[in-house]
């Protein structure tokens, strides 16, 4: 079995991924907790707050930060597994009475 490699990253983008992770998964449960009978209102409230704290940007800059100390840090072929992998996570995609609607195939 190969020994797990240690990537190391600045104090300060540790506390900033910390932080923005915080922020999102605290509030998700918040959301949860106050809007638990209504799934509908849940879903409004989640939308509202993670485009007023712009969720997608602290997401993107957290797997930015994370990336690239990866990426400098490992071996080529370290870096082609993990590329591969993320391949073959489950992203979501549009339903295909949506994607025709839209003429995409």
């Amino acid at each position: 079995m190969k020994p797990r490699k240690i990537i190391k990253l600045p104090a300060r983008s540790v506390e900033m991924l910390i932080n923005d992770l915080s922020l999102l998964i605290v509030s998700m449960d918040h959301i949860g907790s106050a809007y638990y009978d209504d799934p509908k209102l849940q879903a409004l409230e989640m939308d509202k707050y993670f485009s007023q704290v712009c969720a997608f940007k602290r997401l993107a800059q957290a797997r930015a930060i994370l990336t690239k100390a990866y990426n400098s840090q490992s071996s080529k072929a370290d870096v082609l597994r993990s590329e591969q992998s993320a391949e073959s996570l489950p992203y979501w995609n549009p339903p295909k009475q949506k994607k025709e609607e839209h003429g995409l195939q």
